[in-house]
C-alpha cells in the first residue's frame, strides 16, 4: 500500500488493547450462547447415555450482499457462477424495489421473471427464486424514497399519498408473506425539497412507516440512512434523533440500516468512520434506541491508485467486520455490489464511475479478491462452533458455541441419529430431543 492508503487506514488497523479486548469480549457475549439438550427415547424414557457431535451449518447472524447482478451478464455460465459464488459466502439477499425502475409505466408493475430487462434491477420473482434455492433470506429494498420516483407520479399531494398507499399495498398482496424484513424509508434525511424530481409529501417518512404498519405487519421494518450517521457529539446524532422521534411518537420502526459507503467525498472523514472506538462508541448510542442495526450498505474500496488496493480493502475490511460483528446493537453486514465492474451510474464491466471504486469483494471475472477469503474466513472458520457432548442423564448438558443452526449427531447404545436444531440469541434454547 502507499502512503495515501495507509493515512487512510492508520487509525483501523493500529494496535489499540482496548479495541481487541471489545472486539473479543464482544464476540463471545453477543454472538455466543449456550444450549442444554435433553434426549428421550420414543417411548419418552430418559436416556442415559450417549455422545453427542454438533457442526454449525449457518448463521443467526446476517452476512449480506444485494442482488442486483442475477441475470445480468451476458454470458449464461458467469450468471450460474455469479449465483454460485454469491451464495457461498452470503445468507441474505437484498432484492431491488425502486419505485421507477419497478414501474416504469404507471399499472405495469415489473414482478414476474419474464419481465422487460432493466440493469441491475432483476424481477423481484426471480430473485425470490435464487433465495428459495440457496436458502437465502430475500430483503426488500426500498418501499419509499424520494430517489427513483417514477417520471409518472403526480406532483398533487391529495393523489400522491393514494398512490403511495395504492404502491405499498400493491407490494404487500404479491411478496409480504415472502419477504419479512424491509428498507421500509430510505435516506430521507439527503431531501432537496426544490428539486421536482425529490418531490415527496409532507411527512412522507411517517406516512412510510404508518402503511408499513398496515401492510407488512409481521415484518422487521427498517428505515435506512446513509446521511452521516458517524458525526455525533456525545448523546446524539441526527439519524439517532430522526429515529427516536418516531419511535418516541409511536411509529413501529423495528431495526436501523447504517450506510458505509467509501465514496471519494467521504474520505476526508476517515479519521472518524475508521476510528474502531468511534465506531464502538457510536453503535452504544444507537443501542440505546433498543432496535436491532445493521450495516446495511457495505462497499469499501480496492482503488488502483492506493498502491496495492486489494490488500487496503482486505485489512480494512476483515477489521471492520470484527468490530461490527461483535457490537451488541448489530445484527448483520450487507456488502453492496459483489462484483468489480457493476456499480450503479456506470458501464457494465468498466473502471468508469463508481466501478472506479472497484469495491467488489470479486474481480469482473469472478475470481475471489483477498477480501472476500478474508469474510469467508470469518463467517466459514473462525465464526463456526463444533462442539462435542459427552451426554449423561441428570448432568447439566450443555454446549456452547454461535448462534445459528447446527446439525447433530447422536450415538447411543440403540444406534446413530441425526437431528436439527436452532441455538437462537433470544430464546431458552432447551432441546427436548426424541430419539426415534
Amino acid at each position: 500500500m502507499n502512503e495515501m492508503a495507509m493515512n487512510l487506514a492508520k487509525a483501523l488497523i493500529k494496535e489499540d488493547p482496548e479495541v481487541e479486548f471489545r472486539i473479543q469480549h464482544g464476540i463471545e457475549t453477543n454472538r455466543k450462547g449456550f444450549g442444554e439438550i435433553k434426549l428421550v427415547d420414543k417411548k419418552g424414557n430418559a436416556v442415559k447415555n450417549a455422545s453427542i457431535e454438533l457442526k454449525q451449518t449457518g448463521h443467526e447472524y446476517h452476512f449480506g450482499c444485494n442482488a442486483f447482478m442475477i441475470d445480468q451478464f451476458p454470458e449464461k455460465e458467469k450468471n450460474k457462477e455469479y449465483e454460485k459464488t454469491f451464495a457461498d459466502l452470503f445468507n441474505l439477499a437484498v432484492v431491488p424495489f425502486y419505485w421507477s425502475d419497478l414501474e416504469p409505466e404507471d399499472g405495469k408493475p415489473r414482478f414476474t421473471k419474464n419481465s422487460p430487462p432493466i440493469y441491475r434491477r432483476p424481477p423481484p420473482d426471480r430473485v425470490l427464486e435464487f433465495c428459495s434455492k440457496y436458502n437465502i433470506t430475500p430483503k426488500g429494498h426500498p418501499l419509499l424514497w424520494h430517489c427513483f420516483r417514477p417520471s409518472w407520479l403526480t406532483m398533487k399531494d391529495d393523489e400522491l399519498r393514494p398512490r403511495i398507499r395504492r404502491h405499498f399495498q400493491e407490494i404487500s398482496e404479491r411478496y409480504a408473506d415472502k419477504i419479512k424484513i424491509w428498507d421500509v424509508c430510505n435516506e430521507a434525511q439527503t431531501i432537496n425539497p426544490l428539486d421536482p424530481r425529490n418531490y415527496m409529501p409532507d411527512n412522507h417518512v411517517e406516512l412510510a412507516f404508518e402503511l408499513a404498519a398496515e401492510y407488512f405487519p409481521d415484518s422487521v421494518r427498517t428505515y435506512n440512512d446513509d446521511n452521516m450517521w458517524f458525526r455525533y457529539s456525545k448523546t446524539n446524532t441526527p439519524v439517532y434523533l430522526l429515529v427516536k422521534s418516531l419511535l418516541d411518537r409511536g411509529y413501529k420502526v423495528n431495526a436501523l440500516g447504517l450506510q458505509y459507503h467509501m465514496f471519494d467525498w467521504l474520505l476526508q472523514f476517515s479519521c472518524q468512520f475508521m476510528e474502531p472506538l468511534r465506531q464502538l462508541t457510536i453503535l452504544d448510542l444507537y443501542g440505546k434506541l433498543g432496535i436491532p442495526v445493521n450495516f446495511s450498505e457495505v462497499s469499501i474500496i480496492s482503488r488502483r491508485d492506493l498502491g496495492d488496493g486489494d490488500r487496503f480493502q482486505e485489512l480494512v475490511t476483515e477489521k471492520l467486520y470484527k468490530v461490527w460483528f461483535s457490537h451488541a446493537a448489530t445484527n448483520g453486514i450487507i456488502w453492496w455490489n459483489m462484483v468489480d465492474g457493476t456499480a450503479a451510474y456506470a458501464p457494465l464491466g468498466s473502471e468508469e464511475g463508481e466501478n472506479r471504486l472497484r469495491a467488489g469483494l470479486v474481480n469482473y471475472d469472478l475470481t475471489p479478491k483477498p477480501a472476500y477469503k478474508a469474510i469467508q474466513k470469518l463467517i466459514k472458520k473462525d465464526w463456526i462452533s463444533n462442539v462435542k457432548v459427552k451426554y449423561e442423564d441428570g448432568a447439566v448438558n450443555k454446549f456452547h458455541g454461535f448462534y445459528g443452526d447446527y446439525d447433530l449427531t447422536v450415538k447411543t447404545d440403540k444406534g446413530t441419529f441425526k437431528k436439527k436444531i436452532k441455538l437462537a440469541k433470544n430464546a431458552k434454547n432447551v432441546f427436548q430431543i426424541t430419539l426415534d
